[in-house]
């Protein structure tokens, strides 16, 4: 049964730990952390395994201290790390660092013989027994427990069994006696053979000794208690097995009780009205391992109640406290569960240990629990729980939790939390943190892992602290310091300012200030305080606008400051003192604000102590160290001195409807007019768009005030603030113009509105109406489409140039002729993609008309063909025409006549030639975004194919190509309601220059050829046509 009390150890032993509290920690309240008493035991002794106060007597001022070590050797014959208490006298005297301490003498004998058969055997086994692991005291009475304690029992082969036995003390160690209850006839672990019995132990306030053995019964435990006076009458170190006058029990129960534990951990309490105390035994492996905490009377050992865990294997009821933390009248219950786990996600529990609280409201009547829980993983927050009595004489118990492998490096950690009367709704807060002071590579300590206090070792009226650190076998005790309780006033004569009572002088300038006298006073109070207590004190003046930057608008008289430091001084005949200063109000031109409060605030705390004083007072750290008061100006505003404005506004803007990518600017013109009282520090807010620039005030019309405005950023939002006046005086009206640009309408919607309101900082009415003006968005392109053919007419035929019946270069079929498109944006808004397509005259039947040769583009525009271009492949000539071709293009004239080609030849249905009666080339072309004044440009470079013409002879043509665009999209999130969309054609015109008489060119067709000129753009539908037969 090493399993147990090792597991005991073994369940403590973790990474890290910290306490969610309601307020935050601090480093230090009442407990002197920097100055600990400490006790250093033997090495590898685990001193300090457990600890408590020991007074020797009743009556007796002076306490000690009692440690327990359970791996000490001892001076016993044949003993082996038998354990020991060490008995440690009590001294403040702060120029020793360590002191010293001794062995009490419980036991110096060897193991009892006993003869078997002739042989003499050991009838007990004091090795390794951890004697020393549980130690209590209760008025001059002493016990200490061996868990790990074997015997041989009564068998006739050699067994030993963890029976267990304690020790009792009296008479300032006088007088022992060995208390063993579990070493009976019933051995073996189905009876008590495995009980360790001294694993926890307890007196009540009668003297009672409350003893657990959590292995007896097949390990479901069992708690016992006997008097010390029986314990010690009738003793006898023979007496083996012995029963003691009113020795009580718990019984075995059924086997599904089995692993439980009881008698982990007891502690005793009142709670069930009557004036006899209950045990409080905890049973962490019980209720199928969620763990409970058994409420057990003490006159028979009945089971009252029980406090069940909430959470498998946290081992809750690892231990258990009894203090009335609120101050009721009712003993309350606090449980450990240091293995609790909490859950940040299902897959990933952090274990790091919960106290539960249960207030007793009534007798046997308790609150859900109240919880305090570790933060870091593996502290075993929740190992040790110690009632402080009141630590720091508020009038509330107070109560430490220990972690004894938290903090910083795992070096231990102590919690204090401070009761209070409204536990249920405030929780506990933890007032103090004390920290195990070991370097981190030391390995672990366990500071924290054993608590004790509740005793006044010092005698100032205030209890203190024992920590235990066995694993540093290391002690420290922890003295409360007096506590300083502070109450302040300040009182301002009189409250408000009244800027035409000048009655203070300023001497320097020879000026009349108004001025008010401050008073700051306080009284002090508390148990055992020093004689003479000193605070200093420090004055803001308007501290709430250094906080915010302001001006401050008041200073003290004598230094033109606005803050001041001072002493108060305090004695048992002198508790109460002040400060006296005088505050004058700077001039009105130095400040804006005349409506908000004036904020004075005073700061204290206590001044260094003297050198030589051992252990320093400290305030109390449940009052508020700050004190303000308000004073403030005189208004013209009644009798009330409060102002109550009407501030009305209206507004209207030069236009209604912006368009995308026009220039939009934008004229608001406002009005505002205050019909009540005066408003102070007046301003109007216009929360713009964020489409919409400020560009400034309208400065050219004379009937618009000139303000003061400004752009300003207020978390995400943008503003335009102009003052209308400190104060803005009733009856006043204010007209201003506000210029705004408004570009970004990319993702604007159809509205956007400019919100308008006057705000004050007076307290009542400070707003006007608010007003909100719309502006409607549209989106309108505006697109031209315009085309050019070059050249605008072909004169035949050529002279001196013939068409080669097989054409190997461009310049073998016949004068080039180019089309040129333009789709041009006018704006404002942009498009972001269009469809151009042209059709292109390129065939009749197998003749070619314009043989296109290749398609050139310019700006954001691609295009392809649904036919190849240049289909005969024939060879491109650098130059664009021959000089014969270019010269005839120029209307240069020859003699020479050509004659009409024999042959037949099918005829043309119609002098003007298109996609409506020819085979045309389509092109098909995407337009990118075209933003306002920009252009997308289409060139067709072909060639006319001379020979189909020269068949021809006589006959004007006009090629026309057909053009035409639809915009698909425009680039904003508002889509007009119909896109831009059109239709058009451009001819070249095909003429002959020496006809035959009777083939002379028709007077129409000269006329349209003067009309035409260089560019020919004629709408699709209204194009002229003609129909005619050869």
């Amino acid at each position: 049964m090493v399993f147990m009390s090792a597991y005991r150890i073994g369940a403590c032993l973790g990474m890290l730990c910290r306490v969610l509290s309601v307020l935050s920690v601090v480093s230090g309240f009442n407990l002197h952390g920097e100055r600990p008493t400490v006790y250093r035991g033997p090495e590898g002794s685990y001193f300090g395994y457990s600890v408590d106060f020991y007074r020797p007597t009743p009556e007796s001022k002076k306490l000690s201290v009692l440690v327990g070590a359970p791996k000490a050797n001892t001076s016993q014959p044949g003993i082996i790390e038998g354990g020991a208490v060490y008995y440690c006298p009590f001294t403040s005297d702060p120029t020793k660092t360590t002191h010293r301490c001794t062995q009490i003498p419980f036991d110096n004998t060897n193991n009892r013989m006993i003869k078997v058969n002739g042989t003499r055997e050991p009838l007990e086994f004091k090795s390794h027994q951890w004697f020393g692991a549980s130690v209590r005291t209760h008025k001059g009475k002493v016990v200490a427990c061996a868990p790990l304690y074997h015997w041989r029992t009564v068998k006739v082969n050699s067994e030993k069994d963890p029976v267990g036995t304690c020790y009792v003390a009296m008479q300032n160690f006088s007088a022992y006696a060995e208390y063993s209850p579990c070493r009976t006839n019933d051995p073996d672990p189905e009876g008590q053979g495995f009980c360790q019995a001294g694993f926890s132990v307890d007196f009540t306030k009668d003297g009672t000794l409350v003893v657990g053995g959590p292995g007896s019964f097949y390990w479901q435990g069992q708690v016992m208690t006997a008097g010390v006076a029986d314990i010690l009458n009738g003793y006898s170190l023979k007496a083996v097995l012995r029963r003691v006058p009113g020795e009580k029990h718990t019984h075995a129960a059924a086997d599904t009780h089995d692993d439980s534990y009881l008698g982990y951990s007891v502690a005793v309490g009142e709670f069930t009205g009557d004036s006899e105390q209950e045990v409080i035994a905890g049973v962490p492996r019980g209720a199928q391992n969620f763990g409970y905490v058994a409420m057990i009377n003490s006159t028979n050992l009945t089971f009252i109640m029980n406090f069940t865990g909430e959470q498998m294997a946290s081992y809750f009821g690892y231990s258990v406290a009894v203090t009335d933390l609120n101050g009721d009248g009712f003993d309350d219950v606090l449980v450990g569960a240091p293995l609790y786990m909490e859950r940040e996600t299902e897959s990933k529990p952090r274990e790091v240990g919960r106290v539960y609280l249960y207030l007793q409201h009534f007798p046997l009547t308790f609150s859900d629990p109240l919880l305090l829980t570790g933060t870091h993983t593996f502290g075993r927050f929740g190992t040790a729980i110690a009632p402080l009595g009141d630590l720091n004489q508020d009038g509330y118990n107070d109560v430490a939790v220990g972690c004894p492998f938290g903090g910083e490096d795992r070096r231990g950690l102590v919690l204090i939390y401070n009761g209070q009367k409204d536990l249920l709704s405030q929780g506990l807060t933890v007032s103090q943190e004390l920290h195990g002071a070991w370097a981190s590579s030391s390995g672990l300590s366990g500071y924290g892992f054993t608590l004790r206090g509740d005793r006044d070792l010092d005698n100032n009226h205030y209890p203190d602290l024992i920590v235990g650190a066995f694993g540093k076998g290391e002690v420290s005790v922890y003295r409360a310091r007096p506590v300083v309780s502070v109450e302040t006033e300040m009182i301002l004569t009189p409250r408000i300012f009244n800027p035409d009572d000048r009655s203070c002088l300023m001497t320097e300038s020879d000026t009349m200030v108004t001025c008010i006298r401050v008073d700051v006073c306080a009284n002090v109070s508390g148990v055992e305080i020093p004689e003479s207590v000193v605070l200093n004190t420090e004055v803001q003046l308007d501290w709430l606008k250094g906080v915010r930057g302001g001006v401050k608008r008041v200073h003290f008289l004598d230094s033109h400051q606005p803050q001041r430091t001072g002493v108060l001084m305090f004695s048992p005949s002198h508790p109460h003192s002040c400060l006296n200063y005088t505050v004058y109000l700077r001039a009105e031109d130095e400040f804006r604000d005349k409506l908000t409060p004036i904020s004075l605030a005073v700061n204290y705390s206590l001044a260094p102590p003297p050198s030589d004083l051992d252990l320093p007072p400290v305030l109390n750290y449940f009052s508020s160290t700050f004190l303000q008061e308000q004073a403030y100006i005189l208004l013209d505003c009644g009798d009330d001195n409060e102002c109550i404005p009407d501030l009305q506004l209206s507004a209207s803007m030069d236009r209604m409807e912006l368009e995308v990518g026009d220039d939009n600017l934008v004229l608001l013109t406002i009005n505002a007019v205050n019909k009540g009282e005066g408003a102070y520090e007046t301003e109007l807010h216009t929360l713009l768009p964020p489409e919409a620039d400020y560009i400034g005030v309208e400065r050219r019309i004379e009937s618009l005030s000139r303000l003061n405005c400004e752009y300003r950023m207020v978390n995400d939002s943008r503003l335009v603030v102009c003052d209308l006046g400190n104060p803005m005086v009733a009856g006043t009206e204010v007209s201003v113009g506000l210029r705004f640009a408004v570009q970004r309408l990319d993702d604007a919607g159809p509205l956007i509105n400019f919100d308008l309101q006057i705000h004050s900082s007076n307290k009542d009415n400070s707003k006007s109406n608010p007003i909100s003006l719309s502006l409607s968005i549209s989106a309108r392109a505006q697109l031209d489409l315009r085309g050019v053919s070059h050249p605008s007419q072909v004169v035949l035929p050529f002279p001196r140039w013939e068409p080669k019946e097989k054409p190997l270069k461009e310049d073998d079929v016949g004068p080039q002729v180019t089309h040129i498109y333009e789709l041009h944006n006018s704006g404002p808004s942009s498009i972001r993609e269009a469809e151009l397509q042209v059709g292109w005259p390129s065939r009749f039947h197998d003749e070619h008309l314009l043989y296109a040769m290749e398609v050139v583009t310019d700006g954001p525009i691609s295009c392809r063909t649904n036919t190849s271009l240049n289909p005969l492949g024939l060879q491109t000539s650098s130059a664009q025409d021959t000089p014969e071709l270019l010269g005839f293009l120029r209307n240069s004239s020859s003699p020479r006549r050509y004659r009409r080609a024999t042959g037949t030849v099918q005829a043309y249905s119609s002098k003007t030639l298109n996609c409506s009666n020819i085979i045309c080339l389509r092109v098909l072309c995407v337009i990118g975004r075209l933003d306002r004044g920009q252009s997308a440009v289409v060139k067709i470079r072909s060639r006319l194919w001379a020979h189909t013409f020269l068949q021809r002879r006589n006959n004007p043509y006009l090629l026309n190509s057909t053009v035409s665009f639809r915009v698909i999209a425009l680039p904003y999130r508002l889509q007009p309601s119909s896109l831009p969309h059109r239709t058009t054609s451009m001819g070249t015109l095909i003429l002959w220059g020496t006809p035959d008489v009777a083939f002379a060119v028709p007077l129409w067709v000269i006329i349209l050829a003067i009309l035409l000129g260089l560019l020919v753009l004629a709408s699709a539908n209204t194009g002229h046509v003609e129909v005619w037969v050869l």
